[in-house]
């Protein structure tokens, strides 16, 4: 964890290990209690597993991006295959279901439609006011990682932006986007249920404006999904293709003083030089420049929002589409190697301890806190949950744990291995 990010209480009982698998079995096998034969059986333990799950993983992948390839806005590839509705829709429903599982297997947690309204509702990091509306969306998935707090510093108004206050942001470390709009023609249709028949010439420019940013060459049928980091918890809303920046009070205050003034005296010139024609339309003139420059002061503070919504996105922004699936992937067979390879290090070098689920996780918890400074969540159901696949773990009487030897783990996931190849043979 890198020196100006902090931990907050939010975060510190996160699912995620914020360690490498590699760091994490080179300290394993860098313990002293091991003898050389059985060192090296445990390092190709490690290997063979990462080898099975690699391929495991591959096949994950693989039907993500079978799932996603009609919805995904990047493609250059040309197929001759016209996908129906109905299958569209089981595409649709199989990426959605796939994607949150691997999500979860990379330990990222769902973010709530409370949490985000909240985010959405608070006070911009950035001092940008946008405007979302989340009903525009078919499909949307939000989930994050790595909760912390980020330690910036910045102008403060009090101090007349003089001097820089050092202040602590909240911050996800990692967030996930998914998102898919819903056609124009039901959007249009919910919003005149709602408003009533006479509101549907509003309904349909309400959603045309909320859409207007999008690129010519993008439909409704794209499913987007994003990846950001280091992202501000109160700037959630700038994430969201259909925004729209609106002015703060103060700059509706600023601009009304100055713009006020500006138009009285105005005012006051044209209406003094009424007697002289070349002094009424020197004066009116006048008035007319007054006007078009506090319309463009509008524009110019839009700009302005706009140009720190692009700045910010640009360095936030981590992956899209089919590169955001390839990272997720890797992620995940991170996570997983992580808890696997832990679980079976504890139970296999300390059997006379008589584990139990409640008391491996507590002591796989404890280790990583003392080794590492990091206070976490260790998903010990899953590790086991693998163990149990692969036929290594043995599940004695009163919720006792324990494993096979390293001998004949290695035999036996060097047979998980061999059967991906061969699935006929026992």
């Amino acid at each position: 964890m890198s020196d100006n990010l902090e931990q907050t209480t939010e975060e510190i009982r996160e699912r995620f290990i914020p360690i490498s698998r590699q760091e994490i079995v080179a300290d394993l096998l860098a313990a002293p209690h091991w003898k050389a034969e059985e060192n090296k059986q445990f390092g190709e333990f490690c290997q063979i597993f990462e080898a099975l799950y690699h391929y495991k993983f591959h096949a994950n992948s693989e039907e993500l991006k079978h799932s996603y390839a009609p919805f995904n806005p990047d493609t250059d590839i040309v197929s001759g295959h016209e996908y129906s509705e109905e299958e569209k829709q089981e595409l649709n429903n199989a990426l959605i279901k796939e994607l949150r599982q691997l999500l979860n297997n990379a330990n990222y947690e769902k973010m709530t439609v409370d949490k985000l309204n909240e985010a959405i509702n608070a006070e911009s990091y950035y001092g940008v006011n946008v405007e979302v509306d989340l009903d525009d969306f078919e499909e949307m998935v939000v989930y994050y990682r790595g909760s912390t707090t980020k330690l910036e510093s910045k102008r403060i108004w009090y101090t007349l932006f003089i001097s820089k206050k050092t202040i602590e942001v909240p911050i996800y470390q990692r967030l996930l986007l998914l998102l898919k709009f819903k056609t124009e023609e039901n959007r249009v249709k919910e919003l005149v249920a709602k408003h009533g028949e006479d509101f549907e010439k509003k309904a349909i420019k309400q959603v045309r404006k909320s859409r207007q940013a999008l690129p010519a060459d993008l439909t409704e049928g794209h499913i987007f999904i994003k990846l950001f980091k280091n992202l501000p918890r109160t700037d959630l809303e700038m994430l969201f293709p259909n925004q729209t920046v609106r002015l703060k009070l103060f700059d509706k205050i600023k601009l009304g003083v100055t713009s006020g003034g500006g138009m009285l005296a105005g005012l006051f010139k044209v209406a003094t030089a009424l007697t002289n024609p070349i002094a009424f339309f020197g004066a009116f003139f006048g008035l007319i420049g007054i006007i078009v420059r506090q319309i463009m002061s509008i524009f110019n503070q839009r700009t302005k929002y706009m140009m720190t919504l692009s700045k910010n996105l640009y360095f936030h922004n981590m992956d899209n589409n089919m590169g955001v699936i390839n990272y997720l992937i890797d992620m995940a067979e991170e996570e997983e190697g992580k808890e696997f390879v832990l679980a079976y290090y504890f139970l296999h070098t300390q059997p006379e301890k008589n584990y139990t689920q409640e008391s491996l996780d507590s002591e796989i918890e404890a280790y990583i806190k003392d080794k590492y400074g990091c206070n976490i969540d260790f998903e010990v159901d899953d590790g086991l949950r693998k163990l149990r696949k692969e036929g290594i773990l043995i599940e004695q009487e009163g919720g006792i744990l324990k494993v096979l030897n390293l001998h004949d783990a290695n035999v036996c996931l060097d047979n998980q291995w061999d059967n991906f190849f061969n699935p006929d043979e026992e």
